[in-house]
């Protein structure tokens, strides 16, 4: 079946197996692409942003608490409290001092006896035990642990939101007498998380204990907005706020978010990291269109190639498979083809077809005086005759021996006349080595009827062409 196949049914075949092939193949890739992508994601690069930023906060953090630290163990702190805190100028002095030697954003000390909180710059206020604002200070008395980080509006500086670093000032029985620390500019941490967003093109925000999101730098994640109303968020905001740490999937506005967060002990907030899926798979899927705009247009110039090649190996075939290698003509094989052509087309345009048979007169005796070689030179000759004759008329083609057949257009009038004329031609020549020997032919011509076969056909003509042999030779006669 296959060998039956032509070129215009063969080569879109051929494209087609390679196309579905090439597709599916680079479609499992992609799939199999954006599952490893997306396992990465989730797994090491979100996990890995929120350990950076962590590192960084801590870095940030790690110079406040040594200052503070260096504060709460000075030992003019001490003797200024034990004094009566009567010199307010030389503890401002001092923390003037402080900040400008460590470049932080504020220094304080604040009095457990007097309640005072001293600014470096900012006149001293007293604390209250009723001020939800003060209750860091009161809460500090009893802890354990010798510093505290807070967030917290700095009062003494416009309300700016503030890293203070609250390290606990111990006399010599351990008792608590004062707070002494310095504060962290929280644009810093701001900073820090809009230089990953920027580098990585991930939204990342900060949610405190509550789930409420206390810095953020993304339009869906709004500072002030809470995690357990957020879309895609708020089934899983709670198992979120009792984790350390976790990765999660989610629906927002019909996208796919990647999270994955994690707690920073001492601010008590989390850093949540988020991935637009689809921002992330999009140099994935550019890829994938490019390999397919490539590997469709290797597959177009590959089929070109192809056609080219086919068409060349079929001439060469049906050259070597229906054509005479003595004449030149088509042969036998060639001729049927042909015929079937010429009827189907027949059908097509019902113009008349008429079939014409020639056989040499007397060509075995031609072969025996003159050799086989002369009788090859004298079919050569014939065939050639009959091509200038027939001109592009028709189909001609040498059988086998010195039989030739001719199917032309037209009814049967007009090919008795080109016969005819064959005939003539035929004998006007001289053939042989010596150019002396003469040729005759006898011909049959029919009239082709629509839907015949070539078997009745090639019968009828054939009886037709006898006829004229019997009579002589040298003649046509009509079927």
């Amino acid at each position: 079946m296959i060998a039956k196949l032509d070129r215009m049914r063969m080569i879109p075949l051929i494209g087609a197996i390679l196309a579905i092939g090439f597709l599916i193949t680079n479609t499992v890739s992609y799939f199999i692409a954006v599952d490893t992508v997306r396992q990465s994601i989730v797994e090491t690069e979100l996990p890995l942003t929120g350990s950076n930023i962590y590192s960084e906060i801590q870095t940030d953090l790690v110079r406040p608490i040594l200052v503070s630290s260096l504060m709460a163990n000075d030992t003019f702190v001490q003797d200024w409290l034990h004094s009566g805190e009567l010199d307010l100028g030389a503890i401002t002095r001092y923390l003037q001092r402080i900040q400008r030697q460590y470049n932080t954003f504020t220094a304080f000390l604040v009095s457990r006896d007097t309640q005072a909180y001293y600014h470096f710059q900012a006149p001293p206020r007293h604390l209250k035990r009723e001020d939800p604002a003060d209750i860091w200070f009161f809460r500090s008395i009893d802890a354990a642990a010798p510093y505290e980080v807070n967030v917290d509006i700095n009062k003494q500086q416009n309300d700016a939101l503030t890293v203070f670093i609250n390290y606990r000032v111990v006399d010599h029985s351990g008792r608590m007498i004062a707070l002494a620390g310095v504060g962290l500019d929280f644009r810093t941490v701001r900073n820090i998380v809009s230089r990953y967003r920027d580098q990585f093109d991930r939204n990342i925000y900060f949610v405190n204990a509550r789930g409420d999101i206390v810095v953020a730098t993304d339009a869906d994640t709004p500072v002030g907005a809470s995690i357990r109303t957020s879309e895609g968020l708020d089934g899983v905001a709670d198992k979120i706020l009792r984790e350390e740490s976790g990765e999660y999937s989610f629906k927002r506005n019909g996208r796919t978010i990647l999270l994955s967060h994690r707690l920073i002990p001492d601010l008590g907030w989390r850093v949540m990291v988020e991935q637009d899926e689809a921002v992330a798979m999009r140099p994935l899927w550019l890829g994938f269109l490019f390999n397919l705009a490539v590997g469709f247009l290797v597959i177009g110039v590959s089929l070109v190639l192809v056609s080219m090649a086919f068409g060349v190996y079929k001439r060469r075939v049906g050259d070597v498979a229906f054509r005479d290698t003595l004449t030149g003509l088509i042969n036998r094989s060639g001729f049927e083809a042909e015929y079937e052509m010429r009827l189907s087309a027949r059908r097509a345009s019902h113009g008349p077809l008429s079939l014409v048979l020639v056989d040499l007169d007397g060509f075995g005796a031609f072969n025996d005086r003159f050799g086989r070689p002369a009788g090859d030179a004298a079919l050569r000759k014939i065939g050639r005759i009959i091509s200038e004759v027939a001109g592009d008329a028709g189909v001609i083609a040498r059988l086998d021996g010195d039989d030739f057949a001719i199917i032309r257009e037209g009814g049967s009038d007009a090919a008795v006349r080109f016969a005819d004329s064959l005939a003539k031609v035929i004998d006007a020549e001289t053939y042989g080595d010596d150019a002396l020997a003469q040729l005759t032919a006898s011909l049959g011509v029919t009239a082709l009827m629509a839907g015949e076969d070539l078997s009745s056909a090639m019968e009828r003509v054939d009886r037709a062409m006898r006829k004229a042999k019997a009579a002589g030779g040298d003649r046509v006669v009509l079927a």
